[in-house]
Formats: C-alpha cells, structure tokens, sequence
C-alpha cells in the first residue's frame, strides 16, 4: 500500500496521532488502568470518574454527567429510556472497578 494513495485515510491520521501521543509521553500513566472488557463508552465513563475522584468531587446525578444531552433529546421515549438504563449499567459496572482497584491499592 503506499503513502501517496491514502495520505489523508483515517485510520493513517490516527495512527499518526497514537504515535505523536507516545513520543510525547502523553499517555496518563496516573490513572488506574481500564478493564480490559470495557465498551468504548465505559471506557469514557471510567476515565471520567477517575478524574471526578481525584478531584475530589461528588457525583449527586450520573446520568446527567455521562448522558449526551443533544443525543437524548433525538430519541423516542422507548429508546430514551433503554439508554439511560445502559448508561446507568455502565456507570455502576465502572464505579465498581474502580473502587475495586483503589481497595487493593
């Protein structure tokens, strides 16, 4: 395959990208490290609640923190509902983890 063709592919961008994120040192090495099973979307969450725990703050409404608000309002109630409920699994299996990590830490 060559360069010239695909320059502006982007799975060649993120590649580009991944590498510049090494070389620099930009991967967070101070956050506990994500479970190997989790979706994109708990990745996102964990991530998250790790920041929102080294801060020190409180969590009152996860759903209103994780929920994408433009995404919500497109949806039927059926499909509004389902997705609360996945969010609100999500939210639990991560918060989960991550006590579980900084118990044995």
């Amino acid at each position: 395959m060559s360069n010239i063709k695909h320059n502006k592919c982007p799975m060649r961008t993120l590649a580009s990208e991944a590498k510049a994120r090494l070389a620099s040192g930009g991967y967070r090495r101070d956050l506990p490290p994500v479970p190997k099973n989790a979706t994109p979307q708990q990745r996102e969450i964990y991530l998250k609640l790790c920041e929102l725990r080294k801060g020190g703050e409180n969590i009152e409404n996860p759903i209103a923190l994780f929920a994408d608000k433009q995404k919500l309002s497109t949806l039927t109630h059926e499909e509004r509902q389902r997705y609360i409920m996945q969010i609100s699994a999500d939210y639990l299996s991560m918060r989960t983890a991550l006590d579980s990590v900084v118990l044995n830490a």
